[in-house]
C-alpha cells in the first residue's frame, strides 16, 4: 500500500475523503446505513442481527468520531494507536508495529 501511496497520492487522498463522505453520510443517516449493511449480509448468507449491527455502528461512530466536532472525523490520536499496538503485541497478536508517523498519513504532510 506504501508503494501506490507514493506512487499516486492524490488517488489516496481522495480515497480518505471519499471514505470520510461515506462515514459522514452513514453516521447522519444511520437507519439507511443499517439496513444496506444488513441487506449485504443477508445477501452473503452471514448471520444479520440489527441490534448487533447497530451497537458495532454506534462503536464506530465513538471510534471514529470521538467528539462532537464533525471536523474530528477519523483522526487518530498518537496515544489511541500506541495503546492499541502494545495491546496486540502484549497478546501475541503481533510482533512489532510501525512507528505513528510512518503509520499516518495525510495528504498534506509534505506541505508543513
Amino acid at each position: 500500500m506504501e508503494k501506490s501511496l507514493h506512487k499516486d497520492p492524490a488517488l489516496a487522498a481522495a480515497f480518505v475523503a471519499a471514505s470520510l463522505e461515506g462515514w459522514r453520510y452513514a453516521f447522519d443517516h444511520p437507519d439507511e446505513a443499517l439496513d444496506i449493511v444488513i441487506k449485504h449480509m443477508r445477501e452473503a448468507n452471514l448471520p444479520a442481527n440489527r441490534m448487533h449491527q447497530k451497537w458495532m455502528f454506534e462503536r464506530m461512530r465513538d471510534l471514529m468520531m470521538p467528539t462532537a466536532s464533525p471536523a474530528l472525523l477519523g483522526q487518530l490520536k498518537e496515544q489511541d494507536y500506541e495503546a492499541a499496538g502494545q495491546a496486540l503485541q502484549k497478546d501475541g497478536l503481533i510482533r512489532t508495529y510501525p512507528a505513528y508517523s510512518a503509520f499516518v498519513w495525510r495528504p498534506d504532510a509534505r506541505k508543513k
